[in-house]
């Protein structure tokens, strides 16, 4: 492997065997600084996205996967770092934002003091998207095979296309923006490597940034052991970042208990009024009628939380 697999691998080993309790913040470890920084310069060191998706394909070892050869993320996983910025100390997050997505993070701040958060993403009103969707703390699960992955979501029914079959991005002129975006990648070993673009930017999720349509993401994937997956993740946006957003995802495998088996129930529909969020008179979030019953109770709504 040539040096920045080794070093993805040897750090991910290093900092992420360690026990998933309950929903407590994963311990990164104690060289997470230094090996965060690291990270950070790498993206530095390119000015795209796609430059440094292409500075990975370059020093990969082998890009395609035989059958016998496809990773093991069956099963489903729940996301453990804390949100989407993992070192995020209160509402300041470590995204370098300008401009009008500085003035608009630093509105959801100040509405976040007053207990004001609107919040359409807690219930049926909008998919997360890209990168958004990586937050979710619902279960996720993934369908890897040697040409295509298949990154599921349970909140929100969002489903993520990974093409692994050589195929380039779709032309510009036949290009759309979309929640997700146009996703292609390759294997280094058993790590997977993707690049986005053409996504529709948006919102990631309460009391965090909004992004442009311009942003592009690269991502390494890989299972550091049984139980644990994560994703290096570099977010490049020329209208929004100053410069490039790094954090680390982790997701931890969900173990079947006797007789509670475990699979992606897709009962997130805009049918049912346990999933129908609407903005509060003072600006925050309320399920329109949340009940678990059969029947319409009407019981008095609840705060969204997540």
């Amino acid at each position: 492997m040539k040096r920045i697999t080794e070093t993805l691998l040897a750090t991910a080993t290093a900092l992420m065997i360690v026990p998933l309790i309950g929903n407590a913040q994963l311990d990164m470890g104690p060289d997470w600084p230094a090996v965060k920084q690291e990270m950070v310069e790498l993206g530095l060191r390119h000015d795209s996205a796609w430059d440094l998706y292409r500075y990975f394909e370059q020093n990969a070892d082998d890009k395609t996967l035989e059958p016998d050869e496809v990773p093991d993320w069956t099963g489903l996983w729940e996301h453990v770092t804390r949100g989407y910025d993992n070192d995020r100390v209160g509402n300041n997050i470590n995204a370098k934002l300008k401009g009008e997505y500085l003035q608009m993070m630093q509105e959801q701040i100040d509405n976040a003091e007053q207990g004001r958060i609107w919040d359409p993403h807690s219930g049926c009103g909008q998919a997360r998207g890209y990168p958004g969707m990586l937050k979710n703390g619902r279960p996720h699960e993934f369908a890897v095979t040697p040409h295509q992955t298949w990154h599921l979501g349970q909140a929100r029914n969002e489903v993520r296309r990974i093409y692994t079959d050589g195929r380039g991005h779709v032309p510009e002129d036949w290009a759309y923006d979309t929640e997700h975006g146009d996703t292609i990648g390759f294997w280094d070993g058993d790590k997977l490597v993707t690049h986005t673009m053409y996504t529709n930017g948006g919102w990631i999720g309460r009391v965090m940034p909004y992004l442009s349509n311009q942003l592009q993401g690269t991502e390494v994937w890989q299972l550091v052991d049984e139980d644990t997956l994560q994703a290096d993740v570099w977010i490049y946006d020329p209208e929004a970042l100053e410069e490039p957003w790094y954090t680390r995802q982790v997701y931890g495998r969900m173990h079947q208990e006797p007789g509670q088996p475990l699979r992606l129930e897709y009962w997130w529909n805009c049918h049912s009024q346990n999933n129908i969020v609407v903005p509060t008179e003072d600006g925050g979030t309320t399920f329109l009628d949340l009940d678990f019953t059969d029947m319409d109770d009407s019981p008095a709504p609840v705060t969204a939380t997540e």
